[in-house]
């Protein structure tokens, strides 16, 4: 077997991960996929986040206000943090049953 040695910054990743890691090559290419050891510790820590109040989003919700953002973000040439919630809260008003920033900030 051979061993890859990580950078200190790879290495804080790989330790802070709670769940798994694609590995890619210089290129974006996927070459493989470590899963972290769950220590007692994370495994409250997850316990914990599970339990916390508040909404949750699917990956698919944030993906979609991120490329909406991104769009946003072209047309325009850039905002500040007081247009961006202005056009998000536009947003989730023409789409209701999306994310609501004001809950997931507060």
């Amino acid at each position: 077997m051979q061993d890859v040695v990580l950078t200190e910054e790879q290495s804080r990743i790989v330790a802070g991960a709670l769940g798994p890691i694609t590995v890619r090559d210089p290129r974006g290419n996927v070459v493989g996929q470590l899963e972290p050891k769950l220590t007692p510790e994370m495994i409250a820590e997850l316990k914990r986040r599970a339990q916390s109040p508040g909404p949750r989003y699917t990956g698919e919700q944030v993906q979609a206000r991120l490329r909406a953002l991104q769009e946003e973000w072209d047309r325009t040439g850039g905002f500040d943090e007081k247009y961006m919630r202005a056009y998000l809260d536009r947003l989730n008003a023409s789409d209701p049953g999306h994310m609501r920033p004001t809950d997931a900030a507060e």
